[in-house]
């Protein structure tokens, strides 16, 4: 074998070992973040959001661990066509609401979360629920009118 079919052979398997490294990293993390999800029905209710009659249309649960909320639906809301309810977070010293994510018209939705929204749901503030268009808020912030508001429930 001659000097260059040695490198040639080198650089094979160094090229072998780079992509098997990835790969076994890949699943690593995969299998790292991997977890059951969580029982909802033990979750601390953080909020209900109640319609002008005062009856409760969504109940919000947070699995603080598991950085999700999940989305009950109570009670059926009509949205218009073309349209979504957004679930969004006002924290005291905030700037800007949170986005969380869609509403369920019916069962539950289960929505990731930051650790750092986790842990602001269970402090002081309110949740807002705007209408926007099919898809959510095409910007960072509301962009469609407040239809609901609530206080998170430690917020007493």
């Amino acid at each position: 074998m001659n000097a260059c079919g040695v490198w040639e052979t080198i650089r094979l398997w160094r090229r072998a070992t780079a992509v098997l490294a990835t790969l076994c990293f890949a699943l690593l993390v995969a299998a790292i973040i991997t977890r059951d999800a969580p029982d909802f029905s033990t979750a601390p209710i953080v909020a209900i959001v109640r319609d002008g009659d005062q009856h409760p249309i969504w109940a919000i649960r947070l699995a603080r661990a598991a950085h999700l909320i999940a989305v009950d639906s109570l009670r059926s809301q009509p949205v218009a066509p073309g349209h979504v309810n957004q679930l969004w977070l006002l924290a005291p010293g905030s700037s800007a609401p949170r986005q969380l994510g869609l509403l369920p018209l019916s069962g539950r939705k289960p929505i990731a979360v930051s650790p750092e929204t986790a842990r602001l749901l269970t402090g002081v503030g309110e949740l807002v629920i705007t209408l926007e268009p099919s898809g959510g808020s095409p910007n960072a912030a509301p962009s469609g009118p407040t239809i609901y508001r609530t206080t998170l429930e430690s917020s007493g």
